[in-house]
């Protein structure tokens, strides 16, 4: 149980740690991501307000008139790569973050371009772009690295283009940092989350260590006097012959003795999860043979009972743990069930999972219930436990010996008609 307490807190803990990491690199990103957007755009509309560049951009001589006024060939239909992305053509070129435009006529011919601030770029470069622009029919937008605005003016129009390869490298670049400080910052945390959760969970160890020795205490001190009780009862009644009292001390010394002995029980599997002491032995057999014991009892009390037990089943384990656990399940099933009740008891193997199963028809079991009942001293209908003589410990002690094997105990079925508990061992 501590174990299992300490993995959730660490699981829970780096897991919400692990959500605000991601959201405030996400947000820090994200945020990066937006303003560089931002400010592109507000480059591109202010060259298209001045209708080209002034200071501080650049100087005007870098203004040049299209050295073929007649050139417009549309290169919209090629699979021209952009040449200064950094592709294989212009490999070694000093391209840095730049922008350039060019002025057309109201047909988009153009008639001025700037390009300056961009190494090995040619009027055929330009050309190339303005006419992809122009092919999208959208006055803003992106070509690869390029963001585009074109703006309506007397004489025609200006595109210009801005590029941002820089902008986006360093955007990979910040999110890899953010990437990497998370995963460090997570491995990190998760050591001290780690050596924090023994702290955190001492108390609570502290507290169920005092627990289960009052309880063993508690119980070895009882078996002594209750044995005594039992001598003397029987001594009485050999001496005044049968009496009713006597017979309800006996009967309640002996609920009591089954007590003691089920606390002892669940203690010793609690304090003592020794795995060394498992064997390889014929599952198939040892469910078979305590299912038998109870056909007698069963056949006494109307119920029928029924098992489908797959032969050749091993499994390594505590034979004896295992004998008991199946015990428990049937006589639950057998106390629960209804009048002319059927109980099924059910063994297979499928790949590396072993399923025993023990359904029996009946009232059933409410959801609300179905998490209690594996507490101790619960009992979801405490009259008919009495009758019955039991204290509510019984699936407390099948649900440790479970654990004590690395398996899973759950319940499935339907109110009012029947209910089954499986284990799965693996």
């Amino acid at each position: 149980m501590i174990r299992r307490l300490r993995i959730k807190f660490i699981t829970v803990t780096l897991g919400v740690l692990l959500i605000v990491f991601l959201t405030v690199f996400a947000a820090i990103n994200l945020s990066m991501y937006q303003n560089s957007i931002r400010q592109t755009e507000r480059m591109l509309d202010m060259i298209v307000e001045q209708d080209g560049i002034t200071l501080p951009f650049g100087n005007s001589s870098g203004i040049k008139p299209p050295s073929n006024s007649g050139f417009h060939e549309d290169f919209s239909g090629t699979d021209r790569p952009f040449p200064f992305f950094g592709g294989a053509e212009n490999e070694g070129a000093n391209k840095t973050g730049t922008f350039f435009y060019a002025k057309t006529d109201k047909q988009y011919k153009m008639t001025e371009s700037f390009y300056d601030m961009i190494l090995d770029f040619s009027e055929e470069d330009i050309a190339y772009y303005l006419n992809i622009a122009v092919s999208y029919g959208e006055q803003r937008g992106s070509i690869g690295h390029l963001e585009y605005l074109i703006g309506e003016k007397d004489y025609g129009y200006i595109i210009v283009f801005a590029e941002r390869s820089i902008e986006t490298g360093m955007l990979g670049s910040l999110m890899n940092i953010s990437v990497i400080v998370a995963a460090v910052s997570c491995l990190i945390l998760a050591v001290f989350v780690f050596f924090l959760s023994k702290w955190i969970v001492r108390p609570v160890e502290d507290a169920f260590q005092k627990q289960r020795r009052f309880i063993s205490d508690a119980s070895h001190e009882l078996k002594t006097p209750l044995t005594i009780i039992s001598a003397n009862a029987d001594v009485l009644e050999n001496e005044v012959g049968e009496n009713i009292r006597i017979a309800h001390i006996k009967n309640q010394t002996e609920r009591m003795g089954l007590l003691v002995h089920d606390l002892l029980d669940l203690t010793r599997t609690d304090e003592n999860p020794d795995r060394s002491i498992f064997a390889v032995f014929d599952l198939s057999q040892a469910v078979l043979g305590t299912t038998l014991e109870f056909e007698s009892r069963a056949f006494e009390e109307g119920r029928e009972l029924q098992y489908d037990i797959q032969e050749g089943v091993f499994y390594r384990g505590n034979e004896g743990k295992i004998r008991q656990l199946t015990a428990i399940l049937i006589d639950n099933a057998v106390k629960h069930s209804e009048d002319h009740g059927i109980i099924d008891i059910m063994l297979k193997k499928s790949g590396q999972k072993i399923t025993l199963s023990v359904r029996n028809t009946g009232v059933g079991i409410t959801e609300e219930e179905r998490e209690k009942v594996f507490e101790r001293f619960y009992r979801s209908d405490a009259s008919r436990s009495r009758e019955t003589g039991g204290y509510g410990l019984g699936l407390a002690i099948a649900k440790s010996i479970t654990d004590l094997h690395k398996g899973k105990i759950s319940i499935q079925g339907e109110e009012g008609k029947h209910i089954t508990f499986s284990v799965q061992l693996i």
